[in-house]
This record gives structure tokens, C-alpha cells and sequence, in this order.
């Protein structure tokens, strides 16, 4: 095994904490299952998988040690973060004005369906984990300390150890992606609910977007 058991146990304990503390991927997933059903929201945590697998590579490869050591770096990825979290609380705020029967993410009366809507969830997944803040400063600052040298190729143990993120980190979110587009007819049948649903998620990336902008440099490499 890349990782020995002492390692992964605290790997482990340290990945729980941090998938069941909700973040912007989490988040997006369920807002997604509930605006267009929960195909969706799995679909989009799919898309997650794949952003935190490069994120992986990245601090296996040596990659993430650039915003480690690299102030101008690590501001552009904090900006281009924080946009990405402005663009998502404005797209649930435009939205709010508009609600009918459709509920958070839904572009249009019918969900997005086939290989089509595949591709738009699963995008919008991957690049929401690869801006979210949560996830970089996960990777550069918390998962290089699991990587040993000692034990082999550092970008196995990194796939390695993102494998088991993606594991735990999907079937929470598509378990809650089920409960909530389960629960699609209910939020049918209480229209206020869903603007104020969208204002809260609005909030949410409002608030992680100003506290990225605001984040210290320095805090790469601490």
C-alpha cells in the first residue's frame, strides 16, 4: 500500500472533517440536485472527482509548491477563486428574480438531459473544484504533509490518497443529492422556500468570495 495505516488513519480523520464541513463544492452539488434533479447534482460531483484528481496531481507532481512559495501565483489563483464564488452568488441572486416552479441552477423550465447535460453539470463540477477555495488550500497546504518520499513515487501516493477523498467526498454528496432531489416536490409546493434558498446559497458564495479576496498572501505558505 503507498500509505502506511498510522498515516491513512489520520488521512482519514482529517478528510471526514473536512467533507462533512460544507464547502462551495457541496454546496453546488445539492443545489444542483434540487434545481434539475438529483442526475444532476451526481453528475456534478462527478465533475468534482475529476477537479480535486488534478489538484492531487498537481501537489504529487510538485505543482502546488508554485503557490506555496510564489506570492503573485498564489494571489492570482485567490482572485481568479474569488470571482468564480462572485459569478456563483450572482448567477443564484439573477435567478432569484425569476423563480416559478424551477428551483436553484435551473437555467430553464427542463432539466438539461443526455450527453449534453452530462457534460454541462460535470464541467461546472470540475471547475468548481478546481476555483474552490476550500480545495486549494487543502492541497497546498494540509495534503503534501501525507506524501512521503520515503515510500515511493509521491504522485502514486497522491492518486492514491485522492482516490479515497473521492470515495468518501461522492458518496456523501450523492447521497444528499438524492435526498434533495427526492425532495424536489416538496420545494415545488412551497415557491417562497426556494427564494430564499437561492438567497442563502447566494450568501454563501458571497461570503467565501470576500473572505478569499481578503485572504493574506502569506497564507500559502504557512
Amino acid at each position: 500500500m503507498p500509505v502506511d495505516a498510522v498515516t491513512l488513519s489520520i488521512f482519514l480523520a482529517t478528510v471526514m472533517g473536512f467533507i462533512l464541513t460544507p464547502g462551495p463544492n457541496m454546496v453546488f452539488c445539492v443545489s444542483r440536485a434540487i434545481a434539475s434533479g438529483p442526475t444532476a447534482g451526481i453528475q456534478s460531483a462527478l465533475g468534482v472527482c475529476l477537479g480535486l484528481t488534478v489538484h492531487a496531481a498537481a501537489a504529487g507532481t510538485g505543482l502546488s509548491g508554485l503557490f506555496r512559495y510564489n506570492p503573485l501565483a498564489y494571489d492570482l489563483l485567490r482572485v481568479c477563486g474569488a470571482g468564480y464564488l462572485l459569478w456563483l452568488a450572482w448567477q443564484a441572486i439573477r435567478d432569484d428574480g425569476r423563480v416559478s416552479l424551477n428551483l436553484p441552477g435551473a437555467e430553464s423550465s427542463q432539466p438539461h438531459i443526455g450527453w449534453r447535460g452530462f457534460a454541462r453539470y460535470f464541467t461546472q463540477g470540475c471547475l468548481n473544484a478546481l476555483l474552490s477555495p476550500k480545495s486549494v488550500m487543502f492541497y497546498i497546504v494540509l495534503f503534501p504533509q501525507f506524501l512521503d518520499p520515503g515510500r515511493g513515487d509521491i504522485l502514486v501516493q497522491s492518486l492514491f490518497l485522492v482516490s479515497v477523498i473521492n470515495v468518501i467526498n461522492f458518496s456523501v454528496i450523492a447521497g444528499l443529492c438524492l435526498f434533495a432531489g427526492g425532495a424536489k416536490r416538496w420545494f415545488r409546493s412551497h415557491p417562497r422556500f426556494l427564494i430564499w434558498q437561492r438567497r442563502f446559497v447566494a450568501a454563501v458564495f458571497l461570503s467565501l468570495a470576500v473572505r478569499v479576496f481578503l485572504d493574506r498572501p502569506s497564507t500559502a505558505a504557512e
